[in-house]
């Protein structure tokens, strides 16, 4: 299996450590493979919200040239680690400027399978944040049920190194065992949302994206999420997708009225 592992930090210190620390368990297991990547090494300039990864599509934006290597590296491997520090309890702006150059994932998901695991830390406070955040757009991604694996490294001097080892190893066993399972895990009600808002606004034109109405056309999901989800979270998926066609084919033609007018 492929573990793809993005060090967020510009610096070798306490975030790659932690980072490492589960590598190294995740590397005691059979068939683990890893790609790493690192924003220091990538010299990624910033996001100029141009918007032509949503427009035209991601080989057009002006990035490309650096973007590329690490979409492909998204595309081929199995489990995702995004490794985050936190600066005024947010994620660092190095990390959240590579989060930003893959946005179009948001309109276009296609990491449906692939399993997550997100790794924060901070020197005060503000590492859950940083998590839930980093959490939350794997979700976007299709890549649900992401571990969290936090670190305050005050309170940790207070804490048994034994006890925080043997997190660890839990941690890492899990995100193991949750690739090799291969079993998709359930999407957030959230994640459901989102999905269908933009589903149903590329396939009514609304996003005025003609690359992200051809996605979900050629896509053709004909359910409200790729993978399997209970009762109650497809009526609620099916009734956010028809709510915002209405909404988008509602407000498009009183968009047209008044440019005639």
């Amino acid at each position: 299996m492929k573990i793809l592992i993005i060090h967020g930090s510009m610096r070798k210190g306490s975030t790659y450590a932690l980072t490492a620390e589960i590598m190294t368990r995740l590397a005691t297991k059979p068939n683990v493979e890893f790609i790493e990547m690192s924003v220091a090494d990538l010299v990624l300039p910033f996001c100029i919200s141009c918007h032509l990864c949503f427009t035209k599509g991601e080989e057009f934006c002006p990035h490309y040239c650096i973007m590329k290597d690490v979409q492909a590296a998204f595309a081929a491997c199995d489990g995702v680690i995004l490794s985050g520090t936190t600066y005024m309890w947010a994620l660092n702006a190095a990390m959240k400027n590579l989060m930003d150059h893959l946005a179009y994932g948001f309109h276009r998901p296609e990491f449906f399978g692939k399993k997550g695991m997100v790794i924060a830390t901070s020197a005060g406070n503000g590492e859950k944040n940083t998590a839930k955040y980093l959490k939350t757009i794997l979700g976007q991604w299709g890549i649900n049920g992401a571990i969290s694996v936090t670190q305050n490294f005050k309170e940790q001097k207070l804490k048994s190194p034994k006890r925080s080892a043997a997190k660890l190893d839990c941690q890492a066993e899990q995100f193991y065992q949750l690739i090799a399972s291969k079993k998709p895990v359930a999407p957030s009600f959230r994640s459901i949302a989102v999905h269908n808002a933009f589903r149903a606004m590329s396939l009514s034109d609304f996003t005025g994206s003609a690359r992200d109405t051809q996605f979900w056309q050629q896509k053709e999901f004909d359910r409200v999420y790729p993978t399997t989800v209970g009762p109650v979270k497809y009526i609620f998926g099916a009734m956010v997708c028809s709510v915002v066609k209405s909404a988008s084919l509602m407000i498009g033609r009183k968009v047209d009225q008044n440019s005639k007018s």
